[in-house]
């Protein structure tokens, strides 16, 4: 580990190399992502619950039905807008029963914590909802709030199994907030126990206060 103590009145930032790395994931990445996108995944499910097209050519990957400039919203029981999921384009493949998403964007908005948003340039779900790929630009962003600065979360694709809240990705990844930075290829997140795991290449940047 190298610290490089910077002027006076500023803060000190110390630059390390670690692989791999684990870190509470209570202390830097929400929980609650997890629970959203499973969310996600049980509205799609019931989105593309038609009935067959008669006819269709299973063998040909052609979609059955497609849904344009949607927005699902869940209210709270005060009437109040809990989540809501919306994409430009959705469609709806019989032949595997994987559903598309174009330019996919989940809100969450808790009463406790800071909203979180996830984009992504293209949503895929599988036919039982057991894995959902979000590929493309993926961002996350836990908004700010008095206490700390927001988080931004970003890779090039996110594999999500909602039944084990379990998330991975084997491509680079940069977690930032504020003026601190993890940056490493391959990511775990459980969050059963509330953890994650950078895999390997692992750098971090992290501003430490002075002490008074």
């Amino acid at each position: 580990m190298r610290t490089n103590p910077g002027s006076t009145g500023q803060a000190r930032r110390c630059a390390r190399t670690v692989s791999p790395m684990k870190l509470r994931l209570s202390q830097i990445f929400p929980l609650i992502l997890m629970f959203a996108l499973a969310l996600a995944t049980l509205w799609l499910d019931r989105l593309v619950q038609l009935p067959p097209v008669p006819g269709k050519d299973k063998l040909r990957h052609d979609p059955d039905f497609i849904v344009e400039r949607f927005t699902v919203t869940q209210m709270r029981a005060t009437g109040h807008p809990e989540s809501s999921l919306s994409a430009p384009r959705m469609l709806h493949y019989p032949d595997d029963e994987s559903t598309i998403l174009e330019h996919p964007r989940f809100l969450q908005l808790p009463l406790d914590r800071p909203a979180v948003e996830i984009v992504g340039k293209r949503g895929i779900v599988g036919k039982d909802g057991d894995l959902v790929r979000v590929e493309g630009e993926v961002r996350m962003t836990r908004a700010a709030d008095g206490e700390h600065a927001a988080m931004v979360i970003e890779t090039s694709a996110l594999d999500i199994e909602p039944n084990s809240k379990i998330a991975r990705s084997d491509e680079e990844v940069v977690i930032t907030e504020g003026a601190n930075q993890l940056r490493g290829v391959g990511m775990v997140v459980n969050g059963e126990s509330r953890e994650f795991e950078l895999k390997s290449r692992v750098q971090g940047t992290i501003q430490v206060k002075k002490r008074p």
